[in-house]
């Protein structure tokens, strides 16, 4: 004779057990895009370097994952449009994003599921995404004249959220790849750029950005330095 010493409720736990949900920090990104890559892993190393006592055993390490994010932002500043700088920014941008994919493995190994330790480390929990407040599109209030010939001053209000700001030029705004960056992480006081060709009608647009990424650029303004 057989008996059942099974409790009466072993089914609802088995069935809850088979229900919870493992906190994993999880990569949040859609596509290769190299800014969006960098933005990401910038966040990731700056928090992990901040909690090295947490994120000792990572693979890779956190100075080596750092050593190669900065060739990424290297890679992206030194854009100009020609296949061979393109490729390169390709290319890095897919050791970066192969690096994130393996200390995802890492974190998760060492959080254990604990939600508090995988936000720590500035990925993204499934079940509790962080909310990241990337500044709103840039408005220019006025450009004058530089503190020196050929240069021009711009005066913006300060953006909710951003810590820093990017200043581009074109001589042909409607074209996407001839925008060229002048200030990169400027502060609000200091966007002036220097060195423009006098009489040569330019346009200028400005960024506010933060750790996670950059706002919408503002609307282009003509000026023409003298």
């Amino acid at each position: 004779m057989h008996r059942n010493f099974l409790s009466p409720n072993f089914g609802s736990i088995k069935l809850k057990k088979m229900n919870m949900k493992t906190n994993t920090a999880v990569l949040h990104l859609k596509s290769k895009d190299p800014q969006k890559v960098y933005n990401l892993s910038g966040r990731v190393y700056t928090s992990m370097f901040a909690n090295q006592s947490i994120f000792q055993t990572t693979d890779p390490t956190i100075e080596a994952f750092g050593t190669e994010v900065t060739k990424l932002d290297a890679a992206i500043k030194a854009k100009d449009g020609s296949k061979v700088k393109t490729q390169l920014i390709i290319d890095q941008t897919d050791v970066v994003y192969g690096m994130l994919k393996s200390l995802i493995l890492s974190v998760n190994k060492i959080a254990a599921g604990d939600t508090a330790i995988i936000l720590l480390s500035g990925f993204d929990c499934n079940n509790e995404p962080m909310l990241h407040d990337i500044p709103a599109k840039a408005v220019i209030k006025r450009i004058e004249d530089g503190s020196v010939a050929c240069s021009a001053k711009i005066y913006m209000d300060a953006l909710p959220h951003a810590d820093r700001y990017k200043v581009e030029t074109s001589t042909t705004p409607d074209d996407a790849e001839s925008w060229e960056t002048q200030i990169d992480y400027g502060g609000l006081k200091k966007l002036e750029i220097r060195d423009l060709v006098a009489a040569q009608k330019i346009y200028i647009r400005v960024s506010g950005g933060n750790t996670h990424g950059w706002g919408a650029p503002s609307e282009p303004m003509a000026f023409i330095p003298r």
